[in-house]
């Protein structure tokens, strides 16, 4: 089952990232920071959350002030792997992309996740970049 995140997922949530975040911080990101324009969602198996990915939709002053998408945080447990999870979940969150009007959805991988984009539709594109500044990572 794929579906929206909820305050009750803390738990499974926060283990499966393996993060170190307070119930109070989590349930704050939920309450302030989800909505029509950013989507966490989870993959559950047996009442158990093994997966999750996140859609961030950004409005844009190009191509006539088009949408959008990107994907980020994609992650399934080890032991659901090749279960067909991960491509349902990129396709749920590719769907709802395209139902909110984005006209292209980017996502940033590891080398060797380009396959598993590949064959779920993405295509290799320019070069990321990033600059990290110390002293706000936690």
């Amino acid at each position: 089952m794929i579906r929206n995140i909820l305050k009750s997922d803390y738990n499974g949530y926060i283990s499966l990232l393996g993060a170190c975040i307070s119930n109070r911080r989590y349930d704050r990101f939920l309450d302030t920071v989800l909505g029509d324009t950013h989507v966490v969602l989870v993959v559950e198996v047996d009442k158990t959350i093994v997966g999750t990915g996140t859609l961030f939709i950004e409005e844009k002053m190009t191509y006539g002030g088009c949408k959008m998408g990107h994907v980020e945080n994609v992650l399934v447990k080890e032991e659901y792997r090749r279960r067909g999870l991960g491509e349902e979940l990129v396709a749920r969150l590719v769907d709802m992309a395209k139902e909110a009007g984005c006209y292209r959805v980017d996502l940033n991988c590891k080398a060797n996740l380009e396959h598993f984009y590949g064959k779920n539709g993405f295509i290799r594109r320019g070069l990321h970049m990033s600059t990290y500044i110390k002293e706000n990572m936690q």
